[in-house]
């Protein structure tokens, strides 16, 4: 066994920080948290690794992300208050992927995924077109999920894409390893039919599969939904060659999703700014999560986040990302300070923000039994950051200023299954 300690150690579940706090691994998992010194006197004569002046706490999870889409991405820069159109956005990315070979688009996510890794990100959500990205990602060290992502585009109709998604779960859903698994991304419900909705749902309930969907995410979309007009209708559906609108629905993406039966098993949905006052208990019946990625929503201008009535109704909410945050790429410490200023109603306080950043992602992802806290039983992914500078003790204080300070240069190191890997 292996006992790391720390000048702070952050569970991120109901208990409170431990100063001068540690933990005990045993190969894969946590055996024990505590005081450094009771650890120590319980379970003498194992290997140590101290951190003084460090701060212990699980690793991140970042719920969301195309990271396919990390060399097109690497085009903008990080400009925010710029807005972007999401359907051009959306066609700009598909032309990015049919346009880029393979090679590059392998060698971009390889290197983003290292990114992530040295910035403490030890889990994601990829939602990905590309058809690589499983065995990419096996072959690092990072736990996740891969959302194969199905639409309609303008290269191949949906039809084919959930063909290719079936025959890549049906390949590596037996002989995957214990740190990824493989589910379906339905891209959002205004780029696929009701009845292949409907059929993609019943086999992610079958067969256990996770599911991942862009829902209630702009304005457009509500739009497009009761009224069958809008950017979706005018702009996206003539370039991906739909030549006929479908009726207006008169109701909410969540209402449509409901209605269709796809909310009969555990969903992860990214967005959540547009929501009736119906849409939150249909969303809570049906175990949803919901990932908040505050860069995206300011570039967007997608709207304010309903934290309130989410938490209200037993929502889990987690983060993720939909653009690079940062020219370095993905990181979920500027998600954090950008959502600690704007972007939800009320604004979370910054142990909301580390508990999503860990906890909700990995409720987001089905790993709330597996990682996202500090605790005995679950599987080891952490990391320490070195201490911020405190003006005072308290906890509070300690929770803002390790989100406002904490750089990439800032990760002291990172475990994932209790294997150090940076």
């Amino acid at each position: 066994m292996k006992l790391f300690s720390a000048g702070w150690v952050l569970p991120l579940n109901h208990q409170e920080p431990i100063r001068n706090g540690a933990i005990l691994i045993d190969q894969d998992r946590i055996v024990a948290i505590g005081p450094k010194e009771e650890l120590q006197k319980t379970y003498p004569d194992n290997e140590a690794t101290h951190f003084e002046e460090g701060i212990l706490m699980p690793g991140l999870v970042n719920a969301h992300c195309h990271l396919d889409r990390a060399g097109f991405y690497a085009r903008y820069t990080v400009e925010t208050d710029t807005p972007l159109s999401t359907v051009a956005w959306f066609l700009e990315g598909l032309h990015y992927l049919s346009k880029t070979s393979s090679g590059v688009v392998a060698q971009k996510m390889e290197q983003t995924v290292k990114q992530m890794i040295d910035a403490g990100t030890t889990c994601i959500g990829a939602m990905v077109h590309y058809e690589g990205t499983f065995p990419i990602l096996k072959s690092t060290p990072i736990r996740g999920v891969v959302f194969q992502e199905i639409l309609s585009g303008p290269d191949k109709q949906a039809q084919q894409r959930f063909e290719v998604a079936l025959a890549l779960i049906e390949q590596y859903c037996d002989a995957k390893p214990n740190h990824l698994k493989i589910g379906f991304g339905p891209h959002s419900a205004y780029v696929l039919s009701k009845n292949l909705l409907n059929i993609i749902s019943r086999h992610a309930k079958d067969s256990k599969l996770p599911l991942q969907i862009h829902a209630a995410e702009t304005f457009a979309e509500m739009e497009f939904f009761f009224e069958s007009k809008g950017p979706i209708a005018t702009q996206l559906f003539p370039a991906i060659g739909w030549e006929e609108l479908p009726p207006e629905h008169k109701k909410t993406p969540v209402q449509h999703l409901d209605d269709i039966g796809f909310f009969t098993t555990p969903i992860s949905i990214i967005g959540g700014y547009h929501l009736s006052a119906s849409d939150f208990p249909r969303l809570a019946r049906g175990l949803t999560r919901v990932v908040y990625a505050p860069s995206a929503n300011r570039r967007f201008k997608l709207g304010q986040l309903p934290l309130k009535n989410l938490r209200e109704h037993g929502i889990p909410v987690g983060l993720g990302t939909e653009l690079f945050s940062n020219p370095e790429g993905f990181d979920l410490w500027d998600e954090m300070r950008l959502a600690l200023k704007e972007g939800s109603n009320p604004l979370p306080t910054p142990l909301d923000l580390l508990k999503m950043a860990t906890s909700g992602g990995a409720y987001a992802l089905g790993f709330e039994n597996e990682i996202g806290s500090l605790v005995p039983g679950k599987k080891a992914d952490f990391i320490v950051v070195r201490q911020p500078e405190l003006e005072n003790e308290s906890i509070d204080h300690l929770y803002r200023e390790l989100i406002l300070q904490t750089q990439p240069s800032s990760i002291r190191h990172v475990t994932i299954a209790g294997k150090p890997v940076f």
